[in-house]
């Protein structure tokens, strides 16, 4: 399939690790001119220097996507290097385990509305003008699964709190530009072997092992795959989103989770 995004320039946060640098990749593989967006320089750098090796265009950015300033500033970093961005990949971390009694500062749940949700409204509104104004343009944020459907064997209430205003947001957003040839999706991620999940079942659930994992991921997270997710098996269906071909695909909710949501809607 010819994704029809030679040339388009392509603005990835979080592009320097995990699912965002699988993205990346795949995006340049496609001809895009991609921007690789995060907060750590080191990282940035060697994402930046592994896709010019492999074949691809790819410019690096710094900057803090809560920060209306930075943000700004990246953006027209990006366009005076590669045009101005019409592909853009959103997405945004801001973890404090526990349950609701473990809370007991309610800063920590304003925190987490502005890491999940205000970032994704700045982000928003620094890129969505081009996008009109060109009449095409593909956002897709990397969500989670348990924006939907939380789950109580992992303790994130704060998280749980936040993230489903963000897919509201996200819907509506969709609903109001789809007339202008912009698609906005979200894919929700479930149990995926990023060296942040790997992190976390060590520390909080004591599995460190690949072993242990599968033990886990099948017998306490009852996922049916009976594993973790791949970055680069999340990676694909958003870069599909991207492509011109998924032009009719909007304002959806794609979870992939090994099967793990239950419902059949």
């Amino acid at each position: 399939m010819k994704f029809g995004i030679e040339g388009r320039s392509a603005l990835i946060v979080g592009g320097s690790k995990g699912i965002g640098f699988e993205v990346a990749k795949l995006l340049a593989d496609e001809g895009a001119r991609v921007a690789v967006l995060a907060r750590t320089k080191t990282d940035v750098d060697a994402a930046v220097e592994t896709i010019r090796a492999e074949g691809g265009t790819a410019l690096g950015v710094l900057a803090d996507v809560s920060s209306p300033e930075e943000l700004a500033d990246a953006v027209r970093e990006v366009s005076a290097e590669h045009g101005a961005p019409l592909i853009v990949i959103g997405q945004a971390k801001y973890q404090r385990p526990g349950d609701f009694a473990d809370i007991t500062d309610v800063n920590v749940y304003r925190e987490s509305f502005e890491s999940h949700t205000m970032s994704q409204i700045l982000l928003l509104q620094t890129v969505l003008p081009a996008m009109k104004q060109a009449g095409w343009g593909r956002f897709v944020h990397i969500g989670s699964a348990t924006a939907k459907e939380p789950t109580g064997n992992i303790h994130h209430v704060v998280a749980n709190t936040s993230r489903p205003s963000t897919i509201g947001l996200l819907k509506t957003v969709s609903d109001e530009y789809a007339r202008y040839g912009v698609t906005v999706n979200t894919v929700a991620p479930g149990w995926i072997e990023t060296q942040n999940a790997i992190d976390y079942l060590q520390n909080h659930l004591g599995t460190s092992s690949e072993a242990q994992r599968r033990e886990f991921m099948l017998n306490q997270a009852r996922v049916p795959a009976g594993r973790m997710g791949k970055p680069h098996e999340i990676a694909s269906l958003i870069a599909y989103l991207c492509s011109e071909p998924a032009g009719y695909l909007t304002g959806s909710w794609i979870e992939v989770d090994g099967g793990l949501h239950r419902s059949a809607f």
